[in-house]
């Protein structure tokens, strides 16, 4: 992986997937017992685009993408289900798997890896998060 290719993907992790991901408990935070599709499916879009990128070569992002089926299943059931806290905490132990891999990659480019943490709107999954859905 080149500079330029590392710091597109871990833009794409921090702005566009754990952005989402973010967005989602910050909505649930406000209103516990639900999560709006349009919430829910931003973070399986994202979850797409950055499984895209990753080409199949990350196992948290793999365990993440069966997450996000289940949750799906289950709110087929009920409508508008928000995440449980078991499956916020699971989302984010991937969440700061994915991270610790794309810093660990970063060490080839640690200019650029501050770079992209420095202007990440969400913070990382190893930062405390600023809305905290009481998880």
């Amino acid at each position: 992986m080149d500079q330029n290719t590392y710091r597109k993907v871990f833009t794409e992790f921090l702005n566009g997937y754990w952005g989402a991901f973010h967005e989602a408990l910050e909505a649930q935070s406000v209103n516990p017992r639900m999560l709006a599709d349009p919430l829910f499916n931003a973070v399986v879009s994202a979850h797409r685009r950055f499984a895209a990128v990753r080409d199949g070569v990350d196992p948290a992002v793999e365990r993440l993408g069966r997450l996000w089926r289940h949750v799906a299943e289950r709110r087929k059931v009920t409508f508008e289900a928000p995440l449980s806290a078991r499956e916020v905490a699971q989302a984010r132990e991937e969440f700061k798997t994915i991270y610790d891999t794309l810093v660990a990659l970063g060490q080839a480019y640690p200019e650029s890896a501050r770079e992209v943490v420095s202007h990440a709107v969400h913070g990382t999954p190893r930062t405390p998060l600023r809305a905290d859905a009481a998880w």
